[in-house]
């Protein structure tokens, strides 16, 4: 079936929007099988192509679809040039999607796959647009900040600030969170609880971190 034209790029922000999606793809060093894959193949790698190189319009929600998969920012858009009503119609598809993801439809990408499959106390449990991904906390590391047994969404970042609780594998196949302050010689990952060592490693980078904690559950008992 054909897609309405409503539903499409226009050819006016196409270059824009082709251009966005092979930085992003490029960034995170994905082929166009693993975006395929990530889109749980609704679009075939040669369509992919094809819309990466403007030979073909985008639709809208494959478009988000692929924001989604890559996090990338809302800030990104406003860079694009846009008419009053482009950009109305570019919001309202926008708004659209986000209503989508938050009512649990995205599909869990090739990135958070690969992390359930690894560490045994992570699981996908969508809470918003946000974070698609959680961990269950094994151990009272974190204590008083993070109890064992509660739940925590985080969310991957380009980087990370002193002062931001990430997850990270600290031993094992089984992912903690910690409290990261950086300088130029060291990075320190810190245990709230003194019990726990805390980290200070030499070498170390962003790529180690899965991601940042948004929120979290707690069972109250």
């Amino acid at each position: 079936m054909r897609t309405r034209k409503q539903e499409l790029i226009s050819d006016d922000l196409k270059p824009f929007v082709c251009a966005i999606i092979k930085e992003y793809r490029e960034k995170y060093n994905y082929s166009l099988e693993d975006l395929s894959r990530a889109l749980n193949y609704k679009k075939n790698r040669q369509t992919l192509h094809k819309y990466e190189t403007g030979s073909l319009n985008i639709p809208y929600e494959i478009f988000f679809d692929i924001a989604n998969i890559f996090n990338i920012d809302s800030e990104v858009f406003k860079e694009i040039p846009m008419t009053k009503g482009e950009k109305e119609l570019f919001e309202k598809k926008m708004i659209r999607s986000y209503v989508s993801n938050m009512n649990g439809s995205r599909n869990i990408t090739a990135r958070g796959e690969k992390i359930i499959n690894t560490y045994k106390n992570a699981s996908y449990e969508s809470v918003g647009k946000n974070c698609e991904l959680s961990v269950k906390l094994l151990d009272d590391s974190m204590a008083p900040v993070y109890l064992k047994g509660d739940r925590v969404y985080f969310r991957k970042k380009d980087s990370y600030n002193n002062g931001d609780d990430v997850v990270l594998a600290v031993k094992g196949n089984v992912l903690s969170v910690r409290r990261i302050y950086k300088s130029q010689k060291v990075v320190v990952l810190q245990a709230m609880n003194p019990k726990y060592q805390t980290i200070v490693a030499g070498v170390f980078s962003d790529d180690m971190i899965l991601g940042k904690v948004e929120t979290l559950c707690r069972d109250i008992k």
